[in-house]
């Protein structure tokens, strides 16, 4: 009867922290993508990305 209770507590954690892991890619892909729709507008500066020499 233990050894089941070992297997069940074992088997919850690891269910645990599958969906933590799922939620927080979860959360961190909608902040990329969101912010990429609030950046999608911006006019990117060609000019900038280059090294200026004096």
């Amino acid at each position: 009867m233990e050894h089941e209770l070992h297997n069940e507590t074992k088997l919850i954690a690891i269910i645990g922290l599958l969906v933590s892991a799922l939620l927080v890619v979860s959360i961190l892909f909608g902040m990329t993508y969101f912010s990429d729709l609030k950046h999608a507008d911006d006019k990117l500066d060609v000019k900038d990305c280059y090294i200026k020499t004096p």
